[in-house]
């Protein structure tokens, strides 16, 4: 039987302990010699657990690995183990990260430089506008950008990256035979010509909620950078930084108004210094200084947070007569996209220049 088989089989059972999977596999020197040993010799090796032992021995277990084997063959999906050297080197190096990835799709999952961008599933305009224009600001620089493919700040970033003409990774907590959300299907398809879709649970595997936790350590182990749109305190995105942070990579948020609760986890994850302020700036000298030698980036675009006195002044003189003026309005007389609009009343807000008003609504100070 093949090898593959066996390894399958062992990154199944051992799905919930990855670290003990792979220590297994680094004991053999074919995965298969596992599966010929005693139940005596298991129980040894596998510290008195029957129940495991029983599981390993069991002929179903082979049975649903080699079905999954020879439907990912069909299917043209990769299977690629720990020790392949197609496997994301990042990721290789977190101690929890899974024996197996199922993966589709044309790029290079090893592609440096990698970031991660990620937040809310019920992003706001201006998180929208946002994490299109950090992708806009980041592209000349051709870095793969890897997400969760969910609702929200996730698809943006993948249709953004997409639209920029640079590959984007969507992670999976679910059989990649299965795309989740089901409305996310063109988006996926497309994603496999320029990216691709990646998860570590065989076929079949159905959405479950801790697969989710699961799914956000590996785009946090994928990466070199975390960045964070928006996000409530509570929000999927905070595991992806707390998985980040462990994994020692470098974390970004972007700030928001105080009132914004899509703004909270952003805002808390800096005031705790669990996270930097995003530029575009900063990002485009990380990743230009990210040592390899083949990037070529563009001149960087003005920063993303920093706007000057014209502008600002600009601004100010849209907030007529010290009265309460909405967002919109500002847009329409300043001639600023929103999202230039929200960072530069930021900006002025900061500057104790500006209060912000109920309803998207700011004046003078």
């Amino acid at each position: 039987m093949d090898e593959m088989v066996y390894i399958g089989a062992l990154a199944s059972l051992f799905r919930f302990k990855p670290a003990v999977c792979r220590e297994l596999m680094n004991g053999f020197d074919n995965v298969s010699a596992l599966f010929d040993l005693k139940e005596s010799e298991l129980l040894i090796l596998l510290g008195g657990n029957r129940s495991l032992v029983h599981q390993l021995l069991d002929p179903a277990l082979l049975e649903q690995s080699y079905r999954d084997m020879e439907w990912a063959r069909e299917k043209g999906v990769s299977v690629i183990t720990v020790k392949d050297t197609r496997y994301p080197s990042l990721l290789r190096e977190c101690g929890d990260a899974p024996a197996v990835l199922y993966y589709m799709g044309t790029a290079d999952l090893d592609q440096t430089p990698a970031l991660a961008i990620v937040g809310t599933r019920l992003a706001s305009a201006y998180g929208r506008e946002t994490c299109t224009g950090i992708i806009d600001a980041i592209s000349r620089c051709s870095p793969v950008v890897i997400s969760g493919l969910a609702y929200g700040i996730d698809v943006c970033a993948h249709k953004a990256a997409l639209e920029a003409g640079i590959n984007t990774i969507g992670v999976l907590p679910c059989g990649i035979d299965t795309i989740y959300p089901a409305s996310h299907r063109n988006i996926a398809k497309s994603m496999l010509k320029q990216g691709g879709i990646l998860t570590e649970f065989p076929p079949g595997t159905p959405v479950k909620k801790w697969h989710f936790i699961k799914r956000n350590r590996i785009i946090a182990g994928m990466a070199r950078w975390v960045i964070v749109v928006e996000t409530r305190i509570r929000g999927g995105a905070m595991s992806t930084v707390e998985f980040a942070n462990s994994y020692n990579r470098d974390v970004y948020a972007v700030p928001g108004r105080i009132c914004d609760t899509n703004s909270y986890g952003c805002n808390y994850l800096i005031s705790k210094k669990m996270a930097d302020i995003y530029n575009n700036n900063d990002m485009l000298s990380q990743i230009r200084g990210s040592g390899d030698a083949s990037l070529s980036c563009a001149a960087a675009q003005p920063d993303l947070f920093s706007f000057n006195n014209n502008k600002k002044e600009k601004l100010l003189l849209s907030l007529k007569n010290n009265s309460a003026v909405n967002l919109d309005t500002i847009c329409l007389d300043t001639g600023f996209t929103f999202n230039e609009a929200a960072a530069c009343i930021l900006e002025l807000e900061l500057e104790g220049r500006v209060v912000a008003l109920h309803g998207n609504n700011y004046k003078k100070v």
